[in-house]
């Protein structure tokens, strides 16, 4: 049977400033310097340092191709027809001697070696043949043998290239893409995977505080100081600060991580990128955080909370798999733009689209609105929750006595 636990009518003489700041200290104080807190961070660092010495010391230099002599001329055509191809740092072509070669190959110092038997050209490879040397020497070969038939017809093969590429057909993008297909689904990824991850730990660190604080019976401690309104808004202020202080550290480590290795090309302003997202950060904590706070004052036990909080990470959860899903299929789906406006999927789907270059100012700007908008409603009514269930103990209490007006 609930139970209310009365308090008085006046907790306390704060005023609303002074009584929000002593919960945010408080609960900074206490998330900050614990120590999970601390080595949790230091964690997710050392992962972002270990990824960027794999991807270092993953990145080879060109592969060395021996050149025989006898067909050594070729050279100049194989490297043309390889940077032709956009090949330039995938293989460098080496002189040979003939009964080197082979040895050579058999040691690993080479991956390849080009030589000439019977008039016809010839790849010895140690075990099987990299597709794309193979096609550099097929079309090696083929410009070889133009070269020669252009040559026999009386045809100068220069003048001939020339009007050959003359021909060749240009490409342009009304709406040409800064990034690749692979560098795409990263920031995709690495966009809506991080802000998910801190929404869905944080949230569910702040409902879990939620329901301690109410098992224990600290919140009428300090519900005779403060009113719930305020003790609320003080949770959600510090740990959003605590959150918001592992995701600046995580995602500056990431920024120096793909400017230092290169592995993606970043917005140039990724200042101003990296402080819209902090700004999303908060409006999507403080919204979802808000919602698990309310859920979890209803009930009184840690094992009572996965019931009620369970809706509100569906909601966490459906825009990152829309995320993944939809923007790696076509990120410039008007499905996507829409829905990358409404909150509460909004706070994940629009970082990602802003990462990707593709979101207009105007769109930015209205789903910034919409986000603000739905905060204030929803903190009201998160407020209203947590007052009328966070003091009452024993089963779990009703969504509707939760949200009656008192």
């Amino acid at each position: 049977m609930s139970t209310l636990t009365p308090t008085p009518q006046d907790p306390g003489t704060l005023s609303a400033r002074r009584a929000v700041g002593l919960v945010t200290r408080r609960e900074i104080n206490s998330r900050m310097r614990n120590k999970s807190f601390v080595l949790s961070t230091l964690g997710l660092l050392l992962a972002v340092g270990v990824y960027a010495v794999v991807i270092l010391l993953a990145k080879d230099g060109p592969a060395e191709v021996g050149v025989e002599r006898e067909v050594s001329a070729m050279r100049p055509v194989l490297t043309a027809v390889a940077e032709g191809t956009g090949g330039t740092a995938d293989f460098e072509f080496v002189t040979v001697d003939a009964d080197r070669g082979e040895r050579l190959l058999r040691d690993g110092e080479l991956s390849a070696v080009i030589g000439g038997e019977d008039g016809r050209l010839t790849l010895r490879v140690e075990r099987e043949a990299d597709e794309n040397l193979l096609a550099v020497v097929r079309a090696t070969v083929a410009e070889e043998r133009t070269t020669q038939e252009l040559e026999r017809a009386g045809v100068d093969p220069v003048e001939f290239k020339e009007r050959v590429a003359s021909s060749t057909v240009r490409v342009r993008a009304l709406e040409p893409s800064e990034h690749s297909a692979a560098e795409q689904f990263a920031l995709i990824v690495s966009s809506t995977g991080l802000l998910y991850f801190f929404f869905v730990f944080y949230g569910i660190t702040l409902a879990q505080g939620v329901v301690e604080e109410k098992s224990s019976r600290v919140v009428e401690l300090l519900l005779s100081t403060v009113r719930p309104w305020q003790l609320l808004t003080g949770k959600l202020i510090g740990v959003a600060v605590a959150g918001l202080t592992q995701l600046v550290l995580l995602g500056g480590a990431a920024v120096a991580l793909a400017q230092g290795t290169g592995a993606l090309t970043l917005p140039a302003a990724v200042g101003g990128t990296l402080l819209t997202l902090g700004v999303w950060f908060l409006l999507g904590f403080f919204l979802f955080a808000a919602m698990l706070a309310a859920a979890a004052a209803r009930v009184s036990r840690q094992e009572d909370l996965q019931g009620v909080v369970q809706p509100v990470m569906l909601l966490i959860t459906t825009p990152f798999v829309l995320g993944i899903a939809l923007l790696s299929k076509d990120a410039h789906d008007p499905v996507i733009e829409w829905l990358s406006l409404v909150p509460p999927l909004s706070p994940i789907l629009m970082p990602a689209r802003m990462l990707l270059g593709i979101a207009p100012v105007w769109q930015i700007a209205l789903s910034l609105l919409l986000a603000v908008a739905a905060l204030a409603g929803m903190t009201r009514i998160a407020g209203r929750m947590y007052a009328n269930s966070v003091l009452r103990s024993g089963s779990r209490v009703p969504l509707a006595e939760a949200l009656r007006l008192r």
